[in-house]
């Protein structure tokens, strides 16, 4: 095996597999990056067991050549020690000729560093296999569906809590997660009409997987049994998938209000900061009290004191209510939509509420409230 690449476009291959690759005591093979390179590209695959990640490198790029002298075969390579070689060499070429399928020996008339290596086919079988159900969404979308939703998962509940459930129904794509104290889900309309399916994938895996996504426009997924897959313009991820049923939560949100918050998000998350300072063993519980007249912001505590704030710039509509919560949920929901005006909607004291931008219906927060002080 052997071949001759740009720097830069090696560098920056290996740490986008490399950032999944990590020693484990289990399996020492996953601490390496597979290196194989074929008549037409190097593809260079690292995984952690739960995504794996393969970056490809073509022989062309914007017509300049990328790859030459070739010999096809494939390595295993220590992960961090190939990675802290790479970056540190200045060269604007490196050569990379195996010997013996034990030896990777990168040196010029300045420099030799020899890697010991292993046989490619003692890496774990992946299969980044492009077959299932296809679903093609842009970048944006997808980027800002995890964004808004992925940070309600549980991080320590059980295993299907801890996970984002993308369902389709139709020509609408889903995406749902939740921790069971708060919900964020939301759809995104397609073109085609799509199978019905529900799979949940680690939300936090998968938040760091979609970190990938830089210059694409399109994306596409690939959905099967076990795994999902993301394909991107030169990179492959593989995701397996988490087995369980999801919670049904098609009947959890209300669609009746009977109360009204409709505010500034800049204004109420100021206030939400300054007030929680005094919400002492409560840790981040804060009243809302709304009315005609009024809409306050407050928290006490016996041993730090008390503290309220009224909104300046606000519509309410309804009978007064009170109304406690976790200033957490409500900070990130609000963050999360990215608006200038929020709609906080109720049923009443102690029923979940909803946290929604004023300009886009597609995403909707659900948050259950704690009992009032």
């Amino acid at each position: 095996m052997k071949f001759t690449i740009n720097r830069e476009e090696f560098l920056k291959a290996i740490l986008t597999s490399g950032k999944v690759a990590s020693p484990s005591p289990e399996d020492p093979i996953l601490a390496t990056l597979k290196l194989e390179v074929f008549e037409d590209r190097l593809e260079i695959i690292g995984s952690n067991g739960e995504i794996s990640i393969k970056s490809i490198v073509p022989k062309f790029k914007d017509d300049k050549e990328i790859l030459r002298d070739i010999k096809v075969g494939s390595i295993l390579v220590n992960s961090k020690i190939l990675t802290d070689v790479i970056r540190n060499l200045e060269d604007n070429e490196i050569t990379f000729p195996v010997e013996d399928n034990a030896l990777v020996r990168i040196q010029n008339n300045r420099f030799s560093y020899n890697l010991n290596v292993i046989r490619g086919e003692e890496y774990r079988d992946i299969d980044f296999d492009e077959s299932g159900i296809r679903v093609e969404l842009t970048a944006r979308d997808l980027i800002d569906a995890v964004n808004q939703t992925a940070f309600s998962a549980s991080i320590k509940e059980r295993a299907v809590l801890t996970c984002l459930n993308i369902e389709s129904n139709g020509n609408k794509v889903y995406f749902t997660a939740t921790d069971g104290a708060r919900l964020s889900k939301k759809d995104i309309t397609i073109e085609e009409e799509l199978p019905k399916f529900s799979i949940n994938v680690n939300a936090k895996i998968f938040s760091e997987g979609i970190k990938t996504i830089t210059t694409e426009e399109k994306v596409i997924l690939f959905i099967s049994d076990r795994n999902l897959v993301l394909k991107l313009d030169n990179i492959v991820i593989l995701f397996t998938l988490t087995v369980g049923d999801y919670p049904n939560t098609k009947n959890i949100i209300p669609h009746n209000f009977f109360y009204k918050l409709e505010t500034q998000a800049n204004e109420l998350l100021k206030v939400l900061t300054r007030v929680v300072l005094f919400s002492g063993e409560r840790a981040n519980i804060v009243k809302l009290t709304m009315s005609d007249s009024e809409v306050v912001v407050s928290s006490k505590s016996l041993q730090v004191g008390d503290a309220s704030e009224k909104l300046s710039l606000y519509q309410y509509t309804g009978e007064r209510l009170e109304i406690s919560f976790n200033v957490k949920y409500v900070s990130e929901a609000i963050r999360s939509l990215k608006d200038e005006t929020i709609v906080l909607s109720f049923m009443g004291e102690m029923k979940p509420f909803t946290v929604t931008s004023k300009n886009d219906d597609s995403v909707i927060q659900l948050i259950t409230p704690v009992r009032t002080y």
